[in-house]
Protein backbone atom coordinates (compact mmCIF):
# COMPACT_ATOMS: atom_id res chain seq x y z
CA UNK A 1 0.00 0.00 0.00
CA UNK A 2 2.59 2.37 0.70
CA UNK A 3 4.40 1.82 -2.63
CA UNK A 4 0.77 2.22 -4.38
CA UNK A 5 0.36 5.47 -2.96
CA UNK A 6 3.62 7.34 -3.52
CA UNK A 7 3.31 6.06 -6.62
CA UNK A 8 -0.28 7.87 -7.50
CA UNK A 9 1.35 11.00 -5.94
CA UNK A 10 3.81 11.01 -8.33
CA UNK A 11 1.25 10.68 -11.34
CA UNK A 12 -0.90 12.86 -9.65
CA UNK A 13 1.77 15.70 -9.31
CA UNK A 14 2.55 15.49 -13.20
CA UNK A 15 -0.55 14.50 -14.72
CA UNK A 16 -2.50 16.71 -12.59
CA UNK A 17 -5.98 15.60 -12.85
CA UNK A 18 -7.45 18.12 -10.67
CA UNK A 19 -6.91 20.85 -13.15
CA UNK A 20 -9.06 19.36 -16.08
CA UNK A 21 -10.82 16.84 -14.53
CA UNK A 22 -14.48 18.74 -14.11
CA UNK A 23 -15.42 16.63 -11.11
CA UNK A 24 -12.07 16.87 -9.71
CA UNK A 25 -11.16 20.65 -10.43
CA UNK A 26 -10.30 22.43 -7.09
CA UNK A 27 -10.19 19.67 -5.50
CA UNK A 28 -7.41 18.69 -2.91
CA UNK A 29 -7.15 15.28 -4.09
CA UNK A 30 -2.70 14.80 -3.24
CA UNK A 31 -3.34 15.48 0.53
CA UNK A 32 -5.62 12.57 1.53
CA UNK A 33 -3.30 10.27 -0.68
CA UNK A 34 -0.47 11.33 1.17
CA UNK A 35 -2.26 10.32 4.68
CA UNK A 36 -2.68 7.12 3.11
CA UNK A 37 0.60 6.64 2.22
CA UNK A 38 1.91 7.78 5.82
CA UNK A 39 -0.56 5.77 7.72
CA UNK A 40 0.56 2.33 5.52
CA UNK A 41 4.18 3.47 6.21
CA UNK A 42 3.75 3.26 9.83
CA UNK A 43 1.66 0.22 9.82
CA UNK A 44 4.21 -1.24 7.96
CA UNK A 45 6.58 -0.50 10.39
CA UNK A 46 4.63 -1.62 13.41
CA UNK A 47 3.63 -5.23 11.53
CA UNK A 48 6.96 -5.71 10.86
CA UNK A 49 8.06 -4.96 14.53
CA UNK A 50 10.34 -2.39 13.77
CA UNK A 51 10.91 1.24 14.40
CA UNK A 52 10.75 3.61 11.32
CA UNK A 53 14.73 5.36 10.49
CA UNK A 54 13.22 8.51 8.82
CA UNK A 55 16.79 10.15 9.22
CA UNK A 56 19.40 7.74 8.33
CA UNK A 57 21.55 9.00 5.26
CA UNK A 58 23.39 12.02 5.23
CA UNK A 59 20.13 13.48 2.49
CA UNK A 60 17.81 12.90 5.10
CA UNK A 61 19.84 14.52 7.96
CA UNK A 62 19.92 17.59 5.19
CA UNK A 63 16.93 17.92 4.06
CA UNK A 64 15.71 18.02 8.02
CA UNK A 65 18.25 20.86 8.47
CA UNK A 66 16.60 22.64 5.46
CA UNK A 67 13.24 22.13 6.36
CA UNK A 68 14.15 23.47 9.92
CA UNK A 69 16.10 26.21 8.66
CA UNK A 70 12.71 27.31 6.45
CA UNK A 71 10.87 27.50 9.14
CA UNK A 72 12.93 29.11 12.00
CA UNK A 73 14.17 32.28 9.47
CA UNK A 74 10.53 33.09 8.11
CA UNK A 75 9.20 35.90 9.88
CA UNK A 76 6.24 33.43 10.50
CA UNK A 77 7.67 30.54 11.63
CA UNK A 78 4.49 28.91 12.29
CA UNK A 79 3.18 28.96 8.79
CA UNK A 80 6.29 28.15 7.40
CA UNK A 81 6.92 25.05 9.10
CA UNK A 82 2.79 24.04 8.09
CA UNK A 83 3.03 25.07 4.80
CA UNK A 84 6.23 23.27 3.61
CA UNK A 85 5.80 20.27 5.73
CA UNK A 86 3.90 18.74 2.97
CA UNK A 87 6.73 18.84 0.69
CA UNK A 88 9.22 17.11 3.35
CA UNK A 89 6.34 14.11 4.36
CA UNK A 90 6.55 13.37 0.51
CA UNK A 91 10.69 13.20 0.44
CA UNK A 92 10.41 10.89 3.82
CA UNK A 93 7.65 8.64 3.04
CA UNK A 94 8.74 8.45 -0.11
CA UNK A 95 12.01 6.81 1.06
CA UNK A 96 10.70 4.68 3.37
CA UNK A 97 8.36 3.12 0.62
CA UNK A 98 11.35 3.01 -2.34
CA UNK A 99 12.59 -0.11 0.13
CA UNK A 100 14.26 -2.09 -2.73
CA UNK A 101 16.14 -2.07 -6.20
CA UNK A 102 12.97 -3.93 -7.77
CA UNK A 103 10.34 -0.88 -6.11
CA UNK A 104 12.97 1.81 -7.21
CA UNK A 105 13.11 0.58 -10.75
CA UNK A 106 9.54 0.19 -11.20
CA UNK A 107 9.06 3.69 -9.23
CA UNK A 108 11.31 4.94 -12.14
CA UNK A 109 9.44 3.39 -15.28
CA UNK A 110 5.87 5.17 -13.65
CA UNK A 111 7.89 8.34 -13.35
CA UNK A 112 8.65 8.03 -17.11
CA UNK A 113 5.00 7.29 -17.72
CA UNK A 114 4.09 10.43 -16.00
CA UNK A 115 6.31 12.60 -18.33
CA UNK A 116 5.06 10.70 -21.41
CA UNK A 117 1.60 11.09 -20.92
CA UNK A 118 2.25 15.00 -20.68
CA UNK A 119 4.26 14.75 -23.97
CA UNK A 120 1.59 12.66 -25.36
CA UNK A 121 -1.39 15.28 -24.06
CA UNK A 122 0.30 18.36 -25.93
CA UNK A 123 0.87 16.36 -28.62
CA UNK A 124 -2.84 15.14 -29.43
CA UNK A 125 -3.76 18.17 -28.88
CA UNK A 126 -2.34 19.17 -31.71
CA UNK A 127 -5.04 16.64 -33.62
CA UNK A 128 -7.83 18.06 -32.09
CA UNK A 129 -7.94 15.70 -29.02
CA UNK A 130 -7.85 18.04 -26.04
CA UNK A 131 -8.44 16.99 -22.73
CA UNK A 132 -6.51 19.50 -20.88
CA UNK A 133 -7.31 22.45 -22.69
CA UNK A 134 -4.01 22.74 -24.46
CA UNK A 135 -4.85 24.14 -27.40
CA UNK A 136 -6.07 27.71 -25.27
CA UNK A 137 -2.72 27.88 -23.96
CA UNK A 138 -0.68 27.09 -27.05
CA UNK A 139 -2.40 29.50 -28.59
CA UNK A 140 -1.79 32.58 -25.89
CA UNK A 141 2.03 31.58 -25.88
CA UNK A 142 1.85 32.55 -29.69
CA UNK A 143 1.87 28.69 -31.66
CA UNK A 144 4.56 27.24 -28.70
CA UNK A 145 3.15 23.74 -27.47
CA UNK A 146 1.66 24.19 -24.11
CA UNK A 147 -0.78 22.89 -21.70
CA UNK A 148 -3.75 23.56 -19.36
CA UNK A 149 -2.11 22.59 -16.10
CA UNK A 150 -0.93 24.51 -13.52
CA UNK A 151 2.49 23.18 -13.79
CA UNK A 152 2.75 23.19 -17.40
CA UNK A 153 0.74 25.87 -18.82
CA UNK A 154 3.79 27.62 -20.39
CA UNK A 155 6.09 25.76 -22.93
CA UNK A 156 9.56 26.21 -20.99
CA UNK A 157 7.92 24.27 -17.89
CA UNK A 158 6.37 21.50 -20.28
CA UNK A 159 9.72 20.95 -21.95
CA UNK A 160 11.93 20.99 -19.16
CA UNK A 161 9.92 18.27 -17.98
CA UNK A 162 9.10 16.41 -20.70
CA UNK A 163 12.94 16.21 -22.14
CA UNK A 164 13.95 14.30 -18.74
CA UNK A 165 12.41 11.29 -21.31
CA UNK A 166 15.04 10.79 -23.06
CA UNK A 167 18.19 9.85 -20.91
CA UNK A 168 15.30 7.67 -18.71
CA UNK A 169 13.84 5.59 -21.36
CA UNK A 170 17.86 5.02 -22.53
CA UNK A 171 18.72 3.52 -19.25
CA UNK A 172 15.47 1.68 -17.91
CA UNK A 173 14.61 0.43 -21.92
CA UNK A 174 17.75 0.96 -24.08
CA UNK A 175 20.56 0.14 -21.73
CA UNK A 176 21.55 -3.69 -22.12
CA UNK A 177 18.62 -4.80 -23.23
CA UNK A 178 16.40 -6.63 -26.12
CA UNK A 179 15.37 -5.54 -29.81
CA UNK A 180 11.65 -5.26 -28.07
CA UNK A 181 12.45 -2.88 -24.88
CA UNK A 182 14.76 -0.89 -27.37
CA UNK A 183 11.84 -0.42 -29.69
CA UNK A 184 9.80 1.04 -26.99
CA UNK A 185 12.79 3.49 -26.21
CA UNK A 186 13.27 4.88 -29.51
CA UNK A 187 9.95 5.41 -29.58
CA UNK A 188 9.72 6.98 -26.31
CA UNK A 189 12.77 9.39 -27.77
CA UNK A 190 10.45 10.47 -31.09
CA UNK A 191 7.13 11.12 -28.57
CA UNK A 192 9.73 13.64 -26.53
CA UNK A 193 11.42 15.11 -29.32
CA UNK A 194 8.46 15.84 -31.00
CA UNK A 195 7.14 17.44 -28.09
CA UNK A 196 10.23 19.25 -27.40
CA UNK A 197 10.24 20.94 -30.61
CA UNK A 198 7.40 22.01 -30.84
CA UNK A 199 7.58 24.41 -27.74
CA UNK A 200 10.35 26.09 -29.04
CA UNK A 201 12.14 25.68 -25.98
CA UNK A 202 15.86 26.83 -26.17
CA UNK A 203 16.59 26.43 -22.55
CA UNK A 204 15.10 22.92 -22.32
CA UNK A 205 17.21 22.11 -25.84
CA UNK A 206 20.49 23.04 -24.10
CA UNK A 207 19.63 21.83 -20.73
CA UNK A 208 18.40 18.15 -22.46
CA UNK A 209 21.75 18.24 -24.63
CA UNK A 210 23.67 18.55 -21.76
CA UNK A 211 21.56 15.98 -19.20
CA UNK A 212 22.00 13.50 -22.25
CA UNK A 213 25.64 13.51 -22.21
CA UNK A 214 26.66 13.96 -18.88
CA UNK A 215 24.45 11.10 -17.66
CA UNK A 216 25.43 8.81 -21.38
CA UNK A 217 28.98 9.67 -19.81
CA UNK A 218 28.19 9.06 -16.30
CA UNK A 219 30.15 5.91 -15.52
CA UNK A 220 32.61 5.35 -17.74
CA UNK A 221 36.29 5.53 -17.56
CA UNK A 222 38.14 8.84 -18.06
CA UNK A 223 38.87 8.44 -22.00
CA UNK A 224 36.09 7.70 -22.85
CA UNK A 225 34.92 10.93 -20.40
CA UNK A 226 36.86 13.54 -21.99
CA UNK A 227 36.12 11.95 -25.77
CA UNK A 228 32.22 12.86 -25.27
CA UNK A 229 32.65 16.19 -23.44
CA UNK A 230 35.46 17.25 -26.67
CA UNK A 231 32.53 15.59 -29.19
CA UNK A 232 30.02 17.42 -27.39
CA UNK A 233 31.46 20.61 -27.60
CA UNK A 234 32.53 20.30 -30.74
CA UNK A 235 29.52 19.11 -32.53
CA UNK A 236 26.84 19.92 -30.01
CA UNK A 237 26.19 23.86 -31.11
CA UNK A 238 25.39 22.59 -34.66
CA UNK A 239 23.10 19.83 -33.24
CA UNK A 240 21.30 22.02 -31.27
CA UNK A 241 20.99 25.12 -34.06
CA UNK A 242 18.44 23.01 -35.72
CA UNK A 243 15.91 23.46 -32.98
CA UNK A 244 13.41 26.85 -33.57
CA UNK A 245 14.05 29.88 -31.94
CA UNK A 246 17.87 28.57 -31.81
CA UNK A 247 19.31 31.91 -33.98
CA UNK A 248 18.24 34.11 -31.45
CA UNK A 249 20.64 32.50 -28.82
CA UNK A 250 23.65 34.86 -29.93
CA UNK A 251 21.60 38.01 -28.83
CA UNK A 252 20.00 37.32 -25.51
CA UNK A 253 20.28 40.69 -24.21
CA UNK A 254 17.93 42.16 -26.79
CA UNK A 255 15.20 39.48 -26.32
CA UNK A 256 12.37 41.66 -24.11
CA UNK A 257 11.97 38.17 -22.06
CA UNK A 258 15.25 38.05 -20.98
CA UNK A 259 15.76 41.78 -20.37
CA UNK A 260 12.70 41.23 -17.80
CA UNK A 261 14.47 38.28 -16.38
CA UNK A 262 17.91 40.34 -15.75
CA UNK A 263 15.91 43.01 -13.75
CA UNK A 264 14.27 40.46 -11.81
CA UNK A 265 17.85 39.01 -10.97
CA UNK A 266 19.31 42.00 -9.98
CA UNK A 267 16.74 42.79 -7.32
CA UNK A 268 16.98 39.44 -6.40
CA UNK A 269 20.85 39.45 -6.08
CA UNK A 270 19.94 42.81 -4.19
CA UNK A 271 17.85 40.79 -1.68
CA UNK A 272 20.21 38.46 -0.91
CA UNK A 273 22.98 40.74 -0.29
CA UNK A 274 20.72 42.47 2.44
CA UNK A 275 20.62 39.50 5.18
CA UNK A 276 22.48 36.40 5.58
CA UNK A 277 19.22 34.04 6.41
CA UNK A 278 17.32 35.71 4.07
CA UNK A 279 13.98 37.50 4.05
CA UNK A 280 11.71 34.38 4.61
CA UNK A 281 10.31 31.03 2.10
CA UNK A 282 8.58 32.09 -0.77
CA UNK A 283 8.19 35.83 0.19
CA UNK A 284 10.24 36.80 -2.80
CA UNK A 285 8.51 39.11 -5.70
CA UNK A 286 10.52 40.85 -7.90
CA UNK A 287 8.65 44.19 -10.00
CA UNK A 288 9.13 45.73 -13.28
CA UNK A 289 7.93 48.35 -14.50
CA UNK A 290 5.83 48.47 -18.09
CA UNK A 291 4.08 50.62 -20.15
CA UNK A 292 3.72 53.00 -16.81
CA UNK A 293 2.17 50.22 -14.90
CA UNK A 294 4.26 48.06 -12.09
CA UNK A 295 3.96 44.41 -12.49
CA UNK A 296 5.50 41.44 -10.59
CA UNK A 297 7.72 39.35 -12.44
CA UNK A 298 9.10 35.83 -11.80
CA UNK A 299 12.93 34.69 -11.69
CA UNK A 300 12.85 31.94 -13.63
CA UNK A 301 15.33 30.81 -12.16
CA UNK A 302 15.42 28.59 -8.82
CA UNK A 303 18.66 29.00 -7.58
CA UNK A 304 17.89 32.77 -7.76
CA UNK A 305 14.71 32.38 -6.28
CA UNK A 306 16.06 30.62 -3.28
CA UNK A 307 19.11 33.04 -2.84
CA UNK A 308 16.75 35.87 -2.56
CA UNK A 309 14.23 34.29 -0.05
CA UNK A 310 16.59 32.48 1.69
CA UNK A 311 20.00 33.81 1.41
CA UNK A 312 23.68 32.59 0.94
CA UNK A 313 23.18 30.12 4.15
CA UNK A 314 19.88 28.94 2.69
CA UNK A 315 20.79 28.64 -0.64
CA UNK A 316 24.47 26.58 0.75
CA UNK A 317 21.98 24.22 2.68
CA UNK A 318 19.77 23.82 -0.92
CA UNK A 319 22.98 23.25 -3.08
CA UNK A 320 23.87 20.94 -0.50
CA UNK A 321 21.71 18.64 -1.47
CA UNK A 322 22.52 18.35 -4.76
CA UNK A 323 26.04 17.70 -3.55
CA UNK A 324 24.86 14.85 -1.24
CA UNK A 325 22.94 12.81 -3.58
CA UNK A 326 25.59 13.39 -6.64
CA UNK A 327 28.35 12.21 -3.99
CA UNK A 328 25.75 9.44 -3.41
CA UNK A 329 25.46 8.23 -6.94
CA UNK A 330 29.49 8.76 -7.47
CA UNK A 331 30.23 6.40 -4.32
CA UNK A 332 27.84 4.03 -4.15
CA UNK A 333 29.19 0.90 -5.95
CA UNK A 334 26.83 -1.24 -7.59
CA UNK A 335 26.01 -5.29 -8.06
CA UNK A 336 23.75 -5.74 -10.64
CA UNK A 337 22.64 -4.10 -14.37
CA UNK A 338 19.43 -3.26 -12.27
CA UNK A 339 20.93 -1.05 -9.47
CA UNK A 340 23.20 0.56 -12.39
CA UNK A 341 20.17 1.78 -14.56
CA UNK A 342 18.58 2.96 -11.17
CA UNK A 343 22.07 4.91 -10.31
CA UNK A 344 22.06 6.45 -13.65
CA UNK A 345 18.75 7.69 -13.96
CA UNK A 346 18.92 9.66 -10.60
CA UNK A 347 21.56 10.66 -12.11
CA UNK A 348 20.11 12.12 -14.81
CA UNK A 349 17.04 13.63 -12.91
CA UNK A 350 19.50 15.56 -10.50
CA UNK A 351 21.39 16.78 -13.49
CA UNK A 352 18.81 17.76 -15.66
CA UNK A 353 16.79 19.32 -12.72
CA UNK A 354 20.46 21.19 -11.58
CA UNK A 355 20.93 22.12 -15.72
CA UNK A 356 17.06 23.46 -15.62
CA UNK A 357 16.69 25.13 -12.15
CA UNK A 358 18.87 28.12 -13.89
CA UNK A 359 16.36 28.68 -16.58
CA UNK A 360 13.08 27.95 -14.44
CA UNK A 361 11.65 28.54 -11.08
CA UNK A 362 11.11 24.54 -9.34
CA UNK A 363 13.21 25.52 -6.43
CA UNK A 364 11.01 23.93 -4.08
CA UNK A 365 8.73 21.89 -6.67
CA UNK A 366 7.62 18.55 -5.29
CA UNK A 367 9.79 16.28 -8.18
CA UNK A 368 12.73 18.00 -6.08
CA UNK A 369 11.98 16.06 -3.25
CA UNK A 370 11.01 13.28 -4.95
CA UNK A 371 14.01 12.47 -6.63
CA UNK A 372 15.81 13.13 -3.69
CA UNK A 373 14.07 10.29 -1.81
CA UNK A 374 14.86 8.03 -4.60
CA UNK A 375 18.71 8.74 -4.63
CA UNK A 376 18.59 8.56 -0.53
CA UNK A 377 16.70 5.08 -1.21
CA UNK A 378 19.18 4.12 -3.28
CA UNK A 379 21.77 5.15 -0.92
CA UNK A 380 20.05 2.72 1.85
CA UNK A 381 20.16 -0.03 -0.54
CA UNK A 382 23.90 0.07 -0.90
CA UNK A 383 24.04 0.58 2.82
CA UNK A 384 23.02 -2.77 3.76
CA UNK A 385 25.00 -4.21 0.74
CA UNK A 386 28.00 -2.30 2.20
CA UNK A 387 27.24 -3.46 6.02
CA UNK A 388 27.29 -6.95 4.52
CA UNK A 389 30.64 -6.76 3.87
CA UNK A 390 31.51 -5.16 6.60
CA UNK A 391 29.72 -7.74 9.00
CA UNK A 392 31.81 -10.41 6.87
CA UNK A 393 35.19 -8.73 7.37
CA UNK A 394 35.05 -8.31 11.23
CA UNK A 395 33.92 -12.34 10.88
CA UNK A 396 37.46 -13.03 9.32
CA UNK A 397 39.04 -10.98 11.31
CA UNK A 398 37.80 -12.96 14.30
CA UNK A 399 35.64 -10.63 16.38
CA UNK A 400 32.41 -10.42 17.04
CA UNK A 401 29.48 -9.81 14.56
CA UNK A 402 26.85 -7.60 15.65
CA UNK A 403 23.35 -9.71 14.28
CA UNK A 404 20.96 -7.89 11.33
CA UNK A 405 18.01 -7.47 13.25
CA UNK A 406 15.13 -9.38 11.71
CA UNK A 407 11.66 -10.12 13.91
CA UNK A 408 10.75 -13.39 14.43
CA UNK A 409 8.73 -14.58 11.27
CA UNK A 410 6.33 -17.96 11.60
CA UNK A 411 5.19 -19.79 8.81
CA UNK A 412 2.03 -19.50 7.84
CA UNK A 413 -0.97 -21.26 6.98
CA UNK A 414 0.64 -23.95 9.37
CA UNK A 415 1.82 -27.16 8.00
CA UNK A 416 1.09 -30.71 8.71
CA UNK A 417 4.31 -31.62 8.21
CA UNK A 418 7.78 -30.30 8.76
CA UNK A 419 8.23 -28.06 5.47
CA UNK A 420 10.20 -24.72 5.17
CA UNK A 421 7.93 -21.94 4.64
CA UNK A 422 9.03 -18.50 2.81
CA UNK A 423 9.01 -15.11 5.44
CA UNK A 424 6.54 -13.86 2.44
CA UNK A 425 3.51 -15.88 3.41
CA UNK A 426 4.03 -14.74 7.35
CA UNK A 427 0.70 -13.08 8.56
CA UNK A 428 0.16 -9.30 6.82
CA UNK A 429 1.91 -10.36 4.07
CA UNK A 430 5.14 -8.94 6.39
CA UNK A 431 8.26 -9.25 3.33
CA UNK A 432 11.21 -10.31 5.42
CA UNK A 433 12.69 -11.98 2.27
CA UNK A 434 15.99 -14.73 3.41
CA UNK A 435 14.15 -15.36 6.98
CA UNK A 436 12.77 -18.62 6.82
CA UNK A 437 10.30 -21.03 9.34
CA UNK A 438 10.42 -24.58 10.22
CA UNK A 439 7.16 -26.52 11.63
CA UNK A 440 6.34 -22.96 13.13
CA UNK A 441 9.76 -22.54 14.52
CA UNK A 442 11.34 -18.96 14.61
CA UNK A 443 14.20 -18.99 12.43
CA UNK A 444 15.05 -15.19 11.81
CA UNK A 445 17.82 -15.14 8.59
CA UNK A 446 19.59 -12.44 7.59
CA UNK A 447 17.40 -10.40 5.67
CA UNK A 448 18.40 -8.90 1.80
CA UNK A 449 17.38 -5.76 0.12
CA UNK A 450 14.01 -6.40 -0.09
CA UNK A 451 14.01 -5.50 3.31
CA UNK A 452 17.14 -3.29 3.46
CA UNK A 453 18.76 -0.89 5.57
CA UNK A 454 15.52 -0.53 7.68
CA UNK A 455 16.52 -3.63 9.53
CA UNK A 456 20.36 -3.36 10.14
CA UNK A 457 21.08 -3.45 13.84
CA UNK A 458 23.02 -0.20 15.21
CA UNK A 459 25.88 -1.84 15.82
CA UNK A 460 26.30 -2.72 12.26
CA UNK A 461 26.17 1.18 11.25
CA UNK A 462 28.81 1.69 14.28
CA UNK A 463 30.99 -0.33 11.84
CA UNK A 464 30.72 2.15 8.66
CA UNK A 465 32.10 5.41 7.66
CA UNK A 466 30.60 8.04 8.74
CA UNK A 467 30.60 9.56 5.66
CA UNK A 468 28.03 6.97 4.60
CA UNK A 469 25.41 7.77 7.46
CA UNK A 470 25.77 11.63 8.17
CA UNK A 471 27.10 14.52 6.38
CA UNK A 472 31.10 15.39 7.21
CA UNK A 473 33.16 18.76 6.86
CA UNK A 474 33.31 18.15 3.38
CA UNK A 475 30.11 17.84 2.67
CA UNK A 476 29.52 21.32 4.42
CA UNK A 477 32.55 22.96 2.18
CA UNK A 478 30.95 21.73 -1.20
CA UNK A 479 27.91 23.21 0.11
CA UNK A 480 29.00 26.39 0.56
CA UNK A 481 31.38 26.16 -2.32
CA UNK A 482 28.79 25.59 -4.60
CA UNK A 483 27.24 28.41 -2.93
CA UNK A 484 29.74 30.73 -3.76
CA UNK A 485 30.22 29.57 -7.22
CA UNK A 486 26.25 30.19 -7.66
CA UNK A 487 26.87 33.86 -7.10
CA UNK A 488 29.77 33.65 -8.85
CA UNK A 489 27.97 32.55 -11.88
CA UNK A 490 24.84 35.22 -11.29
CA UNK A 491 26.95 38.03 -10.86
CA UNK A 492 29.02 37.16 -14.28
CA UNK A 493 25.32 36.53 -16.00
CA UNK A 494 24.40 39.83 -14.88
CA UNK A 495 27.32 41.40 -16.06
CA UNK A 496 28.04 40.15 -19.35
CA UNK A 497 24.81 39.18 -20.48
Amino acid sequence: MDFVTVVLVLLVYYIRPQDWVPALIGVGIVTPIMAVAIFAMVTRAKDEGRKLQLVLTPLDWWVLALYIYIGVTHPYPYGAFKDSLPLFAFYFVTVQALRSVERLRKYLVYWLIALTVLAMFGLLSKVGIDPTGAQAYTASNKGRLALGTWMHNNPNSLAHSVVVIIPLAYFLFFWKQGITKRAVAITLWIIAYECVYLTESKGAVVAGFATLVLAWMFGKSKIVQVLAITAALAGGGAAISVMPRMSDMGNLRADEGVQGRLLAWEQARTASRNSFTGQGWKTFRATIQWQKMWLNKATHSGYVQVGAELGPMGLALYIGLFCLGLRALLLCKTKNEMEEACRRCLFALLIGFAISNWMIDRAYHTELFLFFAGISAFHRIMLFDRATESMADLKAAGKPVPELIAPPVVAWPPQPMPMLAMAGNAPGGADYSGSLSVMGAEQPAAPSPATGIWLISEEVLKTLPRWMLKPTLLDVSLAAGGAWLTFYLWDYILKNL
